[in-house]
C-alpha cells in the first residue's frame, strides 16, 4: 500500500493508548482519588473519542464540483486519494460519443475514459497501473455526469464505491441513453455523432486519404489497410517500418487526436465532393476510352479498372458499379454532398442516352464486331436502359433512377431541365414504359418539393456546387 493517508487516518495513527501509561509504584494514593481520577480520564477519553469519530466523519466526506457530497469510507488510502484529486480538480472534455458498447470521453492531457454496462475504464497510468479500481479521471467524469442529472445538491452523502459508482444513484450509463447530445450540450463539449456520415472510424480514416489522391476512390485505396478500432494500438504501436502512410493511417484509426485534426483539415462536406467529381470523372474517362477503342482499337494505358478492360460488357459492370457506389455514398455521407451526386448521375446517364448506337458504324478499320455479336448487343443504350423493340428492360432496379431516388428531392430540381430532356429523347427512342414512368415521377417529385420550397421563403444553395452539406471543395 502507498504511504498516501489523509490526514485523520494519519492521527488516529499516531495517537497513543492512555491505558497503557506507567503508573509510579511509589503512589499512594488513596482509593477514592484514584477512582475519581480513573472516571475523569474515562470522560476524557470519551470526549476525545467522540472528537476523532467527528473527525474521521468529517475527513472521509468530500464535496465535489459538482455539488454533490460523496462518502469516501469505503475506499482505500489510494483510492480515497484519487477520488479526492478528480472529484474536487478539473479535467477538460475534448469530445464524447456514443459507442455500441457505451460511451467515450476524450480528454485534453490525452486519457480517454470509456463508461460501459460492466464497467468504466480509463487509458491514463494510473488506471493501467491499477485497473480494479477508478482513477481521478474516472471519479471526476461520473459526478461530472451525475451532477447534469442532479436538479440540486443532495443533502445526504453518496457513498462512492472503489469503481467510482456512487451507490444509490441510478447508473450512470442508463441515464446517458438518448441524453448525450444534452449533457454535452450543458456542459459545453464537442459531442460527436455516433458513426457520423454513417462510416465506421476505418472507413472515415480511408475516406480523407484517398482524398488527397487525385483518382483513386476510398474503395480502392490501400486495399492492405485493414486496422480497426477493435484492437487498442498505443502510439509506438502504430508505427510500420518504412510505410509512412500505414503508419499515419493506423495513428489516425487509434488516436483520437491525429484522427480529430484529419477531419479538421478535410471534413466531411469537402470529401463528398471530392468522392463524387471522382466518381464522375471516372465514368467520363472509361466512355471516352470505350469510344478511342471502338474507333481505333487502342487499349488504355492506364484504365479505369485495372481488373476491367474497355470490352462492351466490361463497360456495362464498371458503370453500373460506379452508380450502385454512387447510391451507398449518398446515405453513407448524409446530408453532405447530394448536389453532387445527383450531377454525377444525370451527366452519366446523358452520356448513355447518347450512345443509342452501334458503337462500332463508321470505325476506320472497318472492323463489323467484337466477339460475334450483334449491334444491340454492343449497344450501351440498349445494354444499360433497354428498349420495347427488344423487350430488354435488362435492369428491374432502372440504371440511375433508382440511385436518385435516393436523393432529397429538392437536391434534383438543380437537373430538373436535363432530366426531362433526357425524358423526351428516350420517349423517342422507344424507352420501355416502367422507365419512362419511373424518370417522370422523379421529375414531378422533384419540382414539386422546389415548389414548395420556393413557396416557404427558403432559399436554393447555387447549383452545381457538388455539396449541399455548407463545405467548399477543397484544392486538389
Amino acid at each position: 500500500m502507498p504511504d498516501t493517508v489523509l490526514p485523520a487516518r494519519a492521527a488516529r495513527a499516531g495517537r497513543s493508548d492512555t491505558s497503557n501509561d506507567d503508573s509510579d509504584p511509589g503512589d499512594d494514593r488513596s482509593s477514592e482519588e484514584s477512582s475519581s481520577d480513573e472516571e475523569e480520564e474515562d470522560e476524557d477519553e470519551d470526549e476525545e473519542s467522540s472528537d476523532e469519530e467527528q473527525s474521521e466523519s468529517n475527513s472521509s466526506s468530500v464535496l465535489a464540483t459538482s455539488g454533490i457530497t460523496y462518502d469516501l469510507s469505503q475506499l482505500d488510502s489510494e483510492s480515497e486519494a484519487r477520488a479526492v484529486v478528480g472529484l474536487t480538480g478539473h479535467f477538460d472534455v475534448v469530445n464524447c460519443r456514443s459507442t455500441p458498447a457505451g460511451y467515450d470521453f476524450q480528454l485534453s492531457d490525452r486519457p480517454q475514459v470509456h463508461i460501459g454496462a460492466d464497467s468504466s475504464t480509463c487509458t491514463c497510468a494510473a488506471f493501467q497501473d491499477q485497473p480494479d479500481g477508478a482513477c481521478q479521471h474516472i471519479f471526476w467524469l461520473v459526478d461530472q455526469l451525475h451532477g447534469c442529472f442532479l436538479p440540486a445538491p443532495r443533502s445526504t452523502e453518496v457513498t462512492l464505491t472503489p469503481d467510482g459508482r456512487p451507490e444509490r444513484l441510478p447508473r450512470i450509463e442508463d441515464l446517458l441513453k438518448g441524453n448525450l447530445m444534452s449533457v454535452a450540450t450543458q456542459l459545453k463539449w464537442q459531442c460527436l455523432r455516433e458513426e457520423e456520415d454513417g462510416m465506421t472510424r476505418t472507413e472515415k480514416v480511408r475516406d480523407i486519404f484517398s482524398a488527397f489522391s487525385n483518382r483513386t476512390l476510398p474503395e480502392d485505396t490501400r486495399r492492405d489497410l485493414t486496422e480497426t478500432t477493435e484492437q487498442a494500438r498505443t502510439a509506438e504501436q502504430c508505427v510500420v517500418q518504412g510505410d509512412f502512410e500505414a503508419t499515419m493511417f493506423r495513428l489516425a484509426v487509434h488516436d483520437d487526436g491525429v484522427f480529430n485534426s484529419l477531419c479538421k483539415a478535410m471534413p466531411a462536406g469537402a470529401c463528398a465532393a471530392i468522392y463524387f467529381d471522382k466518381v464522375q470523372e471516372q465514368s467520363r474517362r472509361l466512355l471516352n476510352d470505350f469510344d478511342r477503342y471502338c474507333a481505333t482499337g487502342e487499349l488504355p494505358a492506364n484504365p479505369v479498372s485495372p481488373d476491367l478492360g474497355v470490352e462492351i460488357n466490361d463497360v456495362v459492370t464498371q458503370l453500373q458499379r460506379s452508380v450502385s457506389r454512387i447510391e451507398v455514398n449518398i446515405a453513407a455521407r448524409a446530408p453532405h454532398g447530394s448536389e453532387g451526386a445527383a450531377e454525377a448521375l444525370v451527366s452519366l446517364l446523358e452520356s448513355v442516352v447518347a450512345r443509342n448506337n452501334d458503337p462500332l458504324e463508321g470505325n476506320p478499320l472497318g472492323r463489323q464486331s467484337f466477339h460475334g455479336e450483334d449491334e444491340d448487343q454492343r449497344n450501351l443504350y440498349h445494354l444499360l436502359i433497354g428498349s420495347v423493340e427488344t423487350d430488354s428492360e435488362t435492369d428491374a432496379r432502372h440504371f440511375v433512377l433508382h440511385a436518385l431516388d435516393a436523393l432529397p428531392p429538392v437536391d434534383l430540381h438543380q437537373c430538373a431541365n436535363r432530366l426531362r430532356d433526357i425524358l423526351r429523347k428516350i420517349e423517342v427512342n422507344r424507352a420501355p414504359k416502367p422507365y419512362l414512368l419511373h424518370l417522370g415521377s422523379l421529375i414531378r417529385t422533384a419540382e414539386s418539393a422546389a415548389a414548395a420550397a420556393m413557396g416557404s421563403g427558403q432559399k436554393r444553395p447555387a447549383a452545381g456546387n457538388g455539396n449541399s452539406g455548407g463545405y467548399s471543395k477543397r484544392t486538389r
